[in-house]
């Protein structure tokens, strides 16, 4: 039941990210800083960790994740996904490309970043648009 709640998310969460999916095809936009995208989604990460879904949906996610993963869906599905990877204990490898939709032309820097927890590991593809919001966000 909990493998299915979480594909519900990742499935969902991955349709407003599918431009990640591409993420090692494209150089770093010059409108994009690294360490500024690193940053970002560290504290993005850090944010989900808190549990505080309504800082990271209000303040952090762009127009369209707001539409495809709201405060209540991020609670019922997100929530228990991070539970299960117990207590964070730090971030491990950190990589940055950049992405361009194909029908906006709207460019996007992509983070993938490995974290440690008391459990197991996760792996955080986070995509910025460039008013660093989040445009997608997949965790697996």
């Amino acid at each position: 039941m909990k493998t299915k709640s979480i594909g519900c998310i990742i499935g969902i969460c991955m349709l407003t990210g599918i431009l990640a999916g591409c993420a090692g095809d494209q150089k770093l936009s010059d409108k994009f800083d690294e360490s500024e995208v690193k940053a970002a989604a560290e504290e993005v990460i850090e944010i989900l960790n808190d549990g505080d879904i309504d800082t990271l949906v209000d303040e952090k996610w762009n127009a369209v994740m707001k539409s495809a993963a709201d405060k209540d869906m991020m609670r019922e599905q997100m929530l228990p996904v991070m539970e299960e990877l117990g207590a964070f204990e730090g971030f491990d490898k950190e990589a940055v490309t950049g992405n361009k939709d194909k029908d906006t032309e709207q460019e996007f820097a992509v983070v993938v970043i490995k974290a440690k927890y008391e459990k197991r590991k996760a792996q955080f593809t986070i995509s910025f648009d460039e008013d660093m919001k989040v445009g997608g966000f997949y965790i697996k």
